[in-house]
């Protein structure tokens, strides 16, 4: 199995310091609430860890690494760690944390499957086992529901249907899509009680896009449409995520719908509607 690439006190200090954000172009943590902490990880870089320890999404891919190595009583420590450094509410920018879960999973690539034609197909060819990331994961998920973290709760969930998403459309496994569908609604419902507003629509867009991606016209039309009705009520902005997001969704509806799409155009253009939905709209006419 080889040696570990750092030890699990480093591991432990690396994770004290939180999910923070960084600004690439000065290698330096940006998030101001987190002045001090970046005082203290400058100041005890952990030389082995991936980039010193100081990424976006640390310290998510220096614990999937070290996954096999850590005892029962190690991982259990772990998680209370990293559940006591969890945002308990919506951080505004959920980057970070997004990329903190994806990399517990192993996963590097943006988008998953979705990343590029190349790194689909070279995923068809590959057999991961998640089975430590998902004990790890499991362990947050029952933290986060003791301790009532809801914006944990689902961002988890989100996170964790991307990857069964990925599971059911490699391998066309109608389980794993079923387990997908519920973890992406278990997202909206937890996102609801927090107010988390990226996590009330997006997870309706990633349920089309693998819906889509499976092949099933039906389901995705059916998330297609409701991605639009829940992007009108809580897209809080027109950044370009939210932007591509909602046009990829309309531009389905458009192909896949014809006969409504002359009235439902109409609709989306209500006033009350987000600005976002109302943008891609009369921009795709």
């Amino acid at each position: 199995m080889g040696q570990p690439h750092i030890t699990y006190k480093e591991l432990l200090e690396i994770s004290s310091w939180g999910v923070f954000a960084m600004n690439y172009k000065k290698t330096s943590i940006c998030d101001e609430k987190y002045k001090k902490i970046k005082a203290e990880a400058v100041k005890n870089i952990i030389h082995g860890a991936y980039c010193r320890g100081l990424y976006s999404g640390s310290p998510g891919r220096d614990i999937y690494l070290m996954f096999p190595y850590l005892t029962e009583e190690q991982t259990e420590e772990l998680a209370d760690m990293v559940v006591s450094k969890f945002p308990t509410s919506d951080p505004g920018n959920h980057v970070n944390v997004s990329v903190f879960v994806r990399y517990l999973y192993g996963q590097n690539e943006k988008n998953g499957i979705f990343h590029s034609k190349a790194y689909f197909k070279e995923r068809q060819n590959q057999d991961v086992d998640l089975s430590l990331p998902r004990k790890f994961v499991r362990l947050l998920f029952d933290r986060f529901d003791e301790s009532g973290n809801f914006y944990g709760l689902s961002v988890l969930y989100e996170m964790s249907a991307h990857r069964l998403g990925d599971e059911a459309v490699l391998h066309q496994d109608l389980n794993k899509l079923g387990e997908m569908e519920e973890s992406y609604r278990k997202s909206v419902k937890y996102a609801l009680k927090c107010n988390s507003y990226k996590q009330m629509f997006t997870p309706y867009y990633w349920a089309f896009e693998y819906f889509r991606k499976f092949g099933d016209r039906e389901k995705a039309l059916s998330y297609a449409y409701q991605m639009i009705e829940k992007a009108s009520k809580y897209c809080p902005d027109r950044r370009d995520g939210y932007r591509r997001k909602v046009g990829q969704c309309l531009k389905y509806i458009k192909q896949s719908d014809k006969n409504k799409w002359i009235s439902y155009r109409k609709k989306c253009q209500n006033p009350a509607n987000s600005k976002c939905v109302r943008y891609m709209v009369k921009k795709g006419k």
